[in-house]
Parts: C-alpha cells; sequence; structure tokens
C-alpha cells in the first residue's frame, strides 16, 4: 500500500510538473463540437495522432476537461483503437430525464461502465474533469468524471498499446453530442504530452511545444470566445426600466414597474412575469442591485423632477416576485451616471458622484438596507474632484471600494466646463479613508467607463469605456495595472447608441463561468428602452494574443523559470500528499440516482436569423446586414409605413391614396403628399442598410419586395402556414414565442391584421387539439395547449386540455404551475378570480 502511494505521489508530481513547465495561460481555452443537430458532413471531428499513435507499455491514462449542454443531444464523444489489437473503447453521452448518463463501452461488444450524474451539478461547474485510465498488465480500464469514485472494468487488453484518439465524429461513428473539450492530456509516469487547445483558427491540433500532432474539422476555437464579445440576447421595453446580472443564479433580470424579464445566461432560456402589483416606487432611471443571501432585487430613486411623495426603495422577492417597500426617505439629490457598489458583509450600498442640477458631486452616499436609511458618508484622505460618468468595483482581495474615472472638474459646477478623468482612487469602507493610485495622461480618443469595475486579483482591474458624446460608437474592454495604471485593450467593440442620458452599459463578473456578462441598455427618448446582453470568456485577450499560439510556444522556457518551476513543483507536491494522506476525505460514491420522470415541452427552438431580418412579433426589431440593431432607426411613423406596405405586398399593394388617408387623414392634401414622399424616402434609407428588401413604387401602388437573403417572421409565418406546416413545428413556435404580433402598436389601422393573424393561430391550435385528443397523443396535446395559451392568455379550451393531458401524463406538480400561470394571466385580464380551484379542477379531471 505504501509503495502504491509513492509511486501515485511521484506521478501527481510528475503530471504538476508538467502543467507549471507550460504557460499557464495555455489552459482554459478548448474546442466546441458540433453535433448531431447539423448534418454529418458539418459536424466536429478532432483526431489526434493522426500521423503516429503514441505507444504505451503497462499503464497509461486520458485527462480532459468536458462541458456538455442542457439540450436533448447525445452520441459518443471519444474513441480510442488500438490498430493492432483491433480494439476500441469508446465513451456515449446522453441525457436521461434530469441526469448525464455517461458509457463506457468496448465498442460493438459490451458496455463496460454506467455512470449516472445529476445535470444540474455538471451545469453549475461548467467545467468538469474526464479520466479513463488503462491498466495493460491488469486488463482494467478506469473511468472518473466530475471527481465522482472512478469505476473499473475488465477488458481484454495486453502491452504495449498504440493509442489513437479521436473525439466527436470517427469513421461511421456519426452520432455526436454537442459538446466542448479543453485541457486535453494523454500520457503515463514515462512520458506525457498535453494538448492546451489554444489555436484560434485552423485545423491543425498543436501540442504544448508547438508540434503538429492532429487535425480537426468543423471545430469552433473556443480561444475567440476570449476576442469576440457573444451576443446572447436582446429584449426591450416600453416604459421606464432597470437592469442587473445575478451570478448566483446566472440570470439577467430586466424590469419596468409592471413585469420582469428573466435570461439564464447558461442555457438561453427566457421567461417573462407580470407582477401581480406594480412595483411601488417610481421608476425614473431604474437603478437597482442584486442582494444574493435574501435573493431579492432592489430599485432605488433619489431623485424626481416633479413632486413626489411614494416609496423610494424597493424590493421584488425573486422566489413568488412580489414588491416590498423598504424606504420612503427621499433624498432629493439627482444623480444621474453615479457609481455603485454593494457591500455584502455590511449590509450597505454605497453610492458616489453623479449630475444634476447642472451639478457634480463627490458625495459618498450610504442606504443601510438594516435601517431602511440614507446618510451621508463623511471621507478622509484624498480629496476626488467632482465628476460623474464614473465607476467603482470592489475588490476580493482587500474589501477596498475602488473608483475609476468620469468627467466633471474641481469645482463641481457645470457652467465652468468639463474635463475627461483618468485616475484611480481606492476607498476603505472601515476606515473610511480615499487614496489616490495613479492619473493617466489621456489628450485623445476620450472614452468615459461604464457601470462596473471588474477586479479579479490583486493586478489588475478591468472596465469598459466608451466616447458617451457620439451617438453611435463602441465599447471596449480595457485593463489597467492597480500598481501604476498600464493598460492595454482587450477583445473586440461592443456597438452601443448613447444619444440619451439613460443609455449606459453596466459591467459584471462571474468567477464560476469565467465570464465577463454585459448589458448595455440604450434608450431614444429616455422612456422606452433596448437591452443587450453580451458575454466574453475571461481572462479576456487582446488581438497579438489572438494569434500567438503555437508559435510563442516553441521557444522553450527560461532557465530561471524551470528553477521557479521546479520549487513551485516541489511545494505543490508536498502539499498534495499532506493533503490526501493526512487528511483523507470521504469517498464519493457514483451512485445512481432515481430518474425523475419526463416532462412535456414545447419543441426546441430554431435557429433565428441574425442578420438581415425584421421581426414583427414581440417587440419590433430590425437587425442590419451586420447584425446591428437598428430598430431606433424606425421611428412611429415609419413602423406604421412598413407595415401597411408589408401587410399590402401580397397582392397589388397599397395605393398612394389609401396610405395617405391611413396616416395623415387630417392634413390638406398636398401638405399630406409632402409627408408621405418624406416617409417613404426615410423608410428606403433605413431599408438600404439591409439586404434582400425593397420598395417598389409601380402603377401608383408600394409594395415591399423580400430576397431569400432577408427575413421577415410574419411573412414567413404566412408562408408556413400556407404550405401546411405543422403548428408545433419549431419554425413556427420560434416565431411566436417572441412575443404579441405588433406588440406595442395600437392603432386601430392595424386592428384587422391582428385579428386575421391571431384568429388564423387559434383555429390551427384548436385543430391541432382535437387532433391530439383524438389519437391520445398527450404530450402533443400538452404542447399544443401550452403553446395556444402563449398567444391567447385566457383561452379556456386550451387551459382545460392542457390540464387534462397532464393528467393522463401524471405531472401533479407541472400542472399546478399550468393552473398557476393562467389563473394569474385571467385574474389581471379579466379584473377577477378564475373560477375553481387546482384540487377541484384536478379531482374532476377524473371523470372524463
Amino acid at each position: 500500500m505504501r509503495a502504491n502511494r509513492t509511486l501515485y505521489f511521484l506521478f501527481s508530481l510528475f503530471i504538476l510538473g508538467s502543467l507549471l513547465l507550460v504557460p499557464t495561460d495555455l489552459f482554459g481555452q478548448g474546442i466546441r463540437f458540433t453535433g448531431s443537430s447539423q448534418p454529418i458532413e458539418k459536424r466536429t471531428s478532432a483526431n489526434f495522432f493522426s500521423e503516429a499513435a503514441f505507444t504505451f507499455t503497462d499503464r497509461f491514462a486520458l485527462d480532459f476537461d468536458l462541458q456538455v449542454p442542457n439540450n436533448s443531444s447525445m452520441g459518443y464523444i471519444v474513441r480510442i483503437k488500438e490498430e493492432n489489437q483491433r480494439s476500441i473503447i469508446n465513451l456515449h453521452y446522453e441525457k436521461e430525464g434530469g441526469q448525464a448518463v455517461f458509457r463506457l463501452n468496448e465498442e460493438g461488444k459490451a458496455n463496460l461502465i454506467t455512470l449516472r450524474i445529476p445535470l444540474q451539478q455538471l451545469i453549475e461547474q461548467h467545467w468538469f474533469p474526464v479520466r479513463i485510465a488503462y491498466d495493460l498488465r491488469k486488463g482494467h480500464v478506469e473511468l472518473q468524471i466530475a471527481r465522482k469514485a472512478p469505476q473499473l472494468a475488465r477488458v481484454p487488453l495486453s502491452s504495449p498499446y498504440a493509442a489513437n484518439v479521436t473525439f466527436g465524429r470517427s469513421d461511421y461513428m456519426i452520432d455526436v453530442p454537442s459538446f466542448s473539450l479543453r485541457n486535453f492530456r494523454i500520457g503515463n509516469n514515462e512520458r506525457e504530452t498535453v494538448f492546451p487547445l489554444r489555436e484560434s483558427k485552423g485545423d491543425k491540433l498543436h501540442n504544448a511545444a508547438g508540434e503538429v500532432m492532429g487535425k480537426v474539422a468543423n471545430g469552433t476555437w473556443l480561444l475567440n470566445d476570449a476576442y469576440h464579445w457573444h451576443k446572447h440576447t436582446q429584449m426591450r421595453s416600453s416604459s421606464t426600466s432597470g437592469a442587473t446580472y445575478d451570478a448566483k443564479t446566472k440570470s439577467i433580470y430586466y424590469f419596468n414597474r409592471d413585469s420582469l424579464a428573466i435570461y439564464e445566461v447558461q442555457t438561453g432560456l427566457e421567461r417573462h412575469i407580470r407582477f401581480a402589483e406594480a412595483c411601488p416606487v417610481e421608476i425614473k432611471l431604474g437603478t437597482c442591485f442584486i442582494v444574493p443571501e435574501e435573493h431579492r432585487l432592489y430599485v432605488y430613486e433619489t431623485h424626481y423632477t416633479t413632486p413626489y411623495a411614494g416609496p423610494t426603495v424597493a424590493s421584488l422577492d425573486l422566489e413568488d416576485f412580489s414588491w416590498r417597500i423598504e424606504s420612503s426617505q427621499y433624498l432629493q439629490r439627482e444623480l444621474n451616471h453615479h457609481a455603485a457598489a454593494y457591500l455584502a458583509n455590511s449590509r450597505q450600498l454605497l453610492l458616489f458622484a453623479g449630475y444634476g442640477n447642472m451639478v457634480y458631486s463627490n458625495d459618498m452616499l450610504l442606504y443601510n438596507l438594516e435601517d431602511k436609511t440614507w446618510s451621508k458618508v463623511p471621507m478622509r484622505g484624498d480629496s476626488i474632484f467632482p465628476r460623474y460618468f464614473t465607476s467603482s468595483g470592489r475588490s476580493p482581495i482587500d474589501q477596498k471600494l475602488y473608483i475609476f474615472g468620469g468627467m466633471g472638474n474641481e469645482s463641481g459646477q457645470h457652467i465652468v466646463g468639463r474635463k475627461y478623468f483618468y485616475d484611480l482612487y481606492s476607498f476603505d469602507p472601515r476606515t473610511r479613508k480615499t487614496s489616490k493610485l495613479w492619473d493617466v495622461e489621456r489628450k485623445d480618443s476620450h472614452f468615459v467607463p461604464a457601470r462596473g469595475l471588474v477586479i479579479p486579483d490583486s493586478n489588475w482591474i478591468y472596465m469598459l469605456g466608451y466616447p458617451e458624446h457620439l451617438t453611435h460608437s463602441f465599447i471596449k474592454l480595457r485593463r489597467f495595472a492597480l500598481k501604476d495604471g498600464r493598460h492595454e485593450t482587450l477583445g473586440d467593440s461592443i456597438p452601443i447608441y448613447s444619444d440619451r442620458i439613460s443609455t449606459h452599459a453596466n459591467l459584471y463578473f462571474d468567477p464560476n463561468l469565467h465570464k465577463l456578462v454585459v448589458l448595455v441598455q440604450e434608450s431614444d427618448d429616455d422612456v422606452r428602452s433596448t437591452l443587450t446582453v453580451y458575454s466574453l470568456d475571461f481572462p479576456a485577450i487582446s488581438a497579438a494574443e489572438l494569434d500567438a499560439f503555437p508559435g510563442a510556444v516553441s521557444r522553450g522556457i527560461p532557465k530561471l523559470g524551470f528553477y521557479l518551476a521546479g520549487i513551485a513543483l516541489l511545494c505543490l507536491g508536498a502539499s498534495f500528499f499532506y493533503i490526501r494522506y493526512r487528511r483523507p476525505l470521504p469517498a464519493d460514491p457514483a451512485e445512481a440516482l432515481p430518474e425523475a420522470p419526463s416532462s412535456p415541452a414545447l419543441p426546441a427552438a430554431a435557429p433565428q436569423p441574425a442578420t438581415n431580418c425584421i421581426f414583427l412579433f414581440g417587440d419590433f426589431t430590425v437587425l442590419d446586414r451586420r447584425g446591428l440593431d437598428i430598430s431606433h432607426l424606425f421611428s412611429t411613423r415609419l413602423q406604421q409605413v412598413f407595415c401597411l406596405l408589408l401587410f399590402h405586398s401580397t397582392h397589388t399593394g397599397i395605393s398612394s391614396n389609401l396610405l395617405t388617408h391611413l396616416l395623415w387623414p387630417d392634413k390638406p392634401k398636398d401638405k399630406a403628399k409632402t409627408s408621405r414622399g418624406v416617409a417613404i424616402n426615410n423608410l428606403r434609407k433605413v431599408l438600404c442598410e439591409l439586404d434582400g428588401v425593397e420598395i417598389i413604387y409601380d402603377e401608383g401602388h408600394y409594395r415591399m419586395v423580400f430576397q431569400s437573403s432577408c427575413s421577415c417572421d410574419y411573412w414567413r409565418l404566412q408562408q408556413l402556414l400556407a404550405d401546411g406546416t405543422s403548428i408545433l413545428h419549431p419554425k413556427i413556435l420560434t416565431i411566436l414565442q417572441r412575443g404579441e404580433f405588433l406588440l406595442g402598436m395600437d392603432d386601430p389601422i392595424f386592428d384587422k391584421w391582428k385579428h386575421d393573424t391571431e384568429s388564423r393561430l387559434i383555429d390551427r391550435f384548436q385543430q391541432q387539439l382535437a387532433q391530439s385528443r383524438a389519437e391520445k397523443d398527450w404530450s402533443t396535446l400538452f404542447r399544443a395547449a401550452e403553446a395556444l395559451v402563449m398567444i391567447d392568455a385566457i383561452n379556456e379550451l386550451a387551459f382545460e386540455q392542457g390540464l387534462y393531458a397532464l393528467h393522463k401524463e401524471k405531472q401533479e406538480a407541472r400542472a399546478r404551475l399550468f393552473y398557476k400561470r393562467f389563473s394569474e394571466n385571467y385574474r389581471r385580464l379579466m379584473g377577477e378570480e378564475y373560477r375553481g380551484n387546482f384540487e377541484e379542477l384536478w379531482s374532476r379531471l377524473v371523470q372524463f
């Protein structure tokens, strides 16, 4: 036993040494694999040792990190082949209920090991380790996943073993799940090869020394996710709103007084909740913060332009979505673009700076969540000039608050003029001392920081900056050295429309996901807004780093680095040995958990176009040829003109006289004609930002002409329905899930198209309900009912059929949620409670 421990200890030292002798920034990248959702020729395959397989004797192991999606994809993750022995071991993955099921197989012969792990655990870990170890002398293979207890199986193997390793599609094995791979290592205590997978392009697989040792087909290099911002979603509000990110739940919360939109960053799921009672605070700026330990969202306001005597601070329970008044103390301080930080240990919110009434502030204000009061914090030490557009963040290392930059002046008076600041201060909440750390000179390309500084360690701060004085500009990520202000730009850019003071951006860091999350909230009238969600893998990289591997790695390691690595190796090895054998941890048996019954759900959404597209379901949205949202270029009048031209384009178009009569009925004929001409010209200019759509004027009629390169959801829906496509087809459901047709466009001229579209959809769904009921297809019956309620929130036929389907499926818990959602909508829209409680309805279903 002691000899085995010693061998294990030495092998651990070897592994640690291998990791230390390779630059640490090589790790944390990888390859994203495209699975069976795509045609066979587009599925990913990564073949290591394609030229010459590594040969091992006695023992060897494969170690790698995996990330699996929360969807139904299944297939083979990896195959290990030995040509001479004609032996193939493969690892298969699938999802069963709420569990991830991994099966290690001797291909074509038998299942060797099956491991079941709750899928939610793997999703929360984000990345999890996998180890497949061979003992060639004993004929054993071992599987360990997510640090669960390893399992052994016997398999006829012999030494030597020439391992050829293929991840994803391999030969005739074409079933591939969607997954991501990183940190692949293969070896034993004699030799090991590390694949950092830090390439950003190409089809070559390089080891840590930069040598080509394999090929990849149809792979997506994850290093690009540390440079290119990923656009997740876009949401809209027609009234003043606020938004924030909760790293605990991995969710975006976007709210106004009446409703809340929740977007889950990990899963991409989006849901909308209508409040039973409106937010008690009249929302003006939408400033807010999350208190994770309470699972509550706090919203606060400090100033109103008109007399106000209501609540100024309220909190939202993120479990039952009920509001609670916290305070009615009124600061009467207009603090646009102030910095804010929540101090969890003292349950306090700190505000600094801001602008209002032609004055810049440099006050530190404190809101105490315990006694629900506001107070001014006396500061000592280095003074900070009054300013706004400043940003702050708290360091998890020293617990200090850091304040960066902004605009203002020494006097605090706006009429004196303003200057840009690029300075950094620290503020200690315990001593209330302020210290100036540095001030960077910058004479051109001025920018202001967005909200939120990210301070992941004691070396750097990360912030977003953009030129607020330009209507159309771009946000850039920068990092500054805490010590001296050295800085560099990282990643590419994010577009922003900053024509109004309510436009802003927020930066967050999720240490578990290793991602920076950005919320860009834009407005063209300081009332309605658009929220766009972006993320970037952390640590972010520069353009130079994007293409650095493998060239920069093959130069070797300096001797000094080697010696330092050796010292670190011994220290880490000794620590590992002490922890592992002096303080043993209890084993974590990989027991198979009971499978949860599957629930009927809507089919997976079809992918939506990201460029050259127009959406009329939900908020009116237009994305140009670059994928940028140009909806703000469509005024209310241009939206009306566009829709009228579109709806009449199925025939000869709309006559110029009818268009004038509908939109300018009260204007004299000559002025109406001028207004019509201006509107048509402006619409043509905006549509020039898209490919594949144009306005045709022929024989006194206007009509829209679409080519295949441009997508319009209304147009597409009409084609799908005319072709007889199933009403439950993902392409149709994806369109409907955006929301109500012509949401927010309440002009009576559109009532006919709204009614016709809704009636046509309801009729098709009711036909599907009848067919599914007759065929006793309960899963499809519920999907049809759920989708119909999505269109007609109080459709009682859909509600009753949905409950009946869930009763047949014995899904009482899901039925209660279905009942709750329907009854809440019924109360909101009808002004009265829905007749009959759940227990009565559920018991009555037994008789049907």
